[in-house]
């Protein structure tokens, strides 16, 4: 379980299964799934992935800002504002999480947001289906 705004996060998965639909190429194939991170931070990680036309490495470290547009993707007329992205970071930050980007250029690309996982106070079942207890935590 997350601590999350519903709406937003919908916002956020929206967009990435768009992004992923509009540069999945023609296969149009996207894979999303989501696991609960082992650890200590206690994460829940959501990716959406694509095998689209990926992203040049000089560009990954400009996806999230405001405006940024690919010049492969200016030059292959795909529309776009180039605030996707920048939106996205901005609301899963809010939440306390991150987001991370893999691509390589004609493979496609894979997007992961990692959100904290809520802390249980006894009212919400665990992995297991059961009420926390002295004895299980």
């Amino acid at each position: 379980m997350v601590l999350a705004d519903a709406a937003e996060i919908s916002r956020v998965l929206q967009n990435l299964i768009h992004n992923a639909i509009k540069y999945g190429g023609d296969q149009r194939w996207i894979s999303i799934q989501a696991l609960a991170q082992p650890g200590a931070r206690g994460e829940v990680s959501i990716t959406v992935r694509d095998s689209g036309i990926g992203i040049p490495p000089a560009d990954l470290p400009h996806i999230f800002e405001p405006f940024y547009r690919a010049h492969e993707v200016v030059a292959a007329q795909i529309h776009g504002s180039g605030l996707g992205l920048s939106v996205v970071r901005q609301i899963v930050e809010a939440h306390g999480g991150r987001i991370t980007v893999q691509s390589q250029p004609g493979k496609g690309s894979a997007f992961t947001l990692y959100l904290p996982c809520a802390t249980n106070d006894g009212r919400q079942p665990t992995a297991e289906g059961r009420r926390p207890t002295a004895e299980h935590g």
